[in-house]
């Protein structure tokens, strides 16, 4: 009954902040499912092996605790962020190698805040990177809960160099992508949808808005003025334009959105209807990396994926 009160309750307003009540309900539920399986298969093993009959209060005791364990490991590998690091080799000339922080899909909200905030400007501040680039989905649909526990503050202390970068994801053109925008520019970090901007004279960084901006252009026109010799590298929000970039002169192309399903068995299924949902990946002369994200989304879970930074080392071939 109560699960149900809280499913009706989070349906009585679609798709906004009563529909993530409905999510996570549904989510806890799918792991009540998880855990009853995981027991039942235990059980039936135990029972094979010492052939001794079923215990029905130690069976639930145990279904009990794989079930905090599977909530307990999914809250953790939300909010507890890795570091990995990926080397990308061009054939263009690059006097020095460049260390390239890659983050995306915060979503800024009720369940991701301040503390999430800090806790990546001092990773990426760890890794000293050159400059810091944001794949999209950088708040989740609104400023509301940025503007009202003063998230300001602390996003406007992630600096780098050359500079912080970001482009807009789904979640920022829901309708508040102009006061998304501003309040991005307002800490400090440069918009850069359908723009381009040069690092240190030596490294084209050109930004693409989402697939949702009903006036995005085709790539090939973000990058007619490209100089052949140095490399140029390619942010947006989704990775669902593999094909649209691969002929084009994009030595490295940094995308998110996926979450890399984010939670078991959307890990799995994702694979079927994205070109690539996760991680690495080089086709022809453009090599592809594709991160989880940093944040959540609407849900404070993640089972199967883990928050994460990349930390990329852009270098030319010996």
């Amino acid at each position: 009954m109560l699960n149900n009160l809280c499913l009706m309750y989070g349906l009585s307003e679609f798709w906004h902040e009563r529909f993530h009540v409905y999510l996570v309900v549904s989510i806890l539920q799918g792991f009540m499912f998880y855990a009853g399986c995981i027991t039942a298969v235990i059980a039936v093993v135990y029972a094979q092996i010492f052939k001794r009959k079923p215990r029905p209060i130690i069976i639930r005791a145990f279904a009990v605790v794989v079930y905090i364990s599977i909530v307990s490991l999914a809250v953790f590998n939300a909010y507890s962020p890795v570091v990995h690091r990926l080397t990308v080799t061009t054939d263009k000339v690059l006097d020095k190698p460049m260390e390239i922080a890659l983050v995306s899909d915060t979503h800024l909200g009720r369940w991701f805040g301040n503390r999430q905030i800090d806790k990546m400007v001092k990773l990426i501040d760890a890794q000293r990177p050159d400059v810091v680039v944001i794949a999209g989905d950088v708040m989740n649909d609104s400023t509301d809960a940025y503007e009202k526990t003063n998230m300001h503050e602390h996003l406007s202390k992630l600096r780098a160099p050359l500079g912080v970068y970001a482009t807009l994801g789904n979640h920022d053109y829901s309708g508040n992508e102009v006061a998304i925008a501003k309040a991005i520019e307002c800490a400090g970090i440069q918009v850069i949808d359908n723009k381009s901007v040069w690092l240190d004279d030596s490294v084209l960084l050109v930004g693409r808005s989402d697939v949702t901006d009903p006036v995005r252009p085709a790539a090939a026109d973000l990058l007619t003025k490209v100089e052949s010799k140095k490399p140029v590298i390619f942010l947006e929000h989704s990775p669902d334009a593999l094909e649209e970039i691969q002929g084009l002169p994009v030595d490295l192309h940094l995308s998110g959105h996926t979450h890399g399903g984010q939670i078991f068995p959307l890990t799995l299924l994702l694979k079927w209807f994205t070109p690539l949902v996760y991680g690495y990946e080089q086709t022809n002369d453009t090599q592809f990396l594709v991160t989880s994200g940093y944040g959540i989304g609407a849900v404070p879970f993640r089972l199967g994926t883990r928050s994460e930074i990349w930390m990329i080392t852009l270098q030319s071939a010996p």
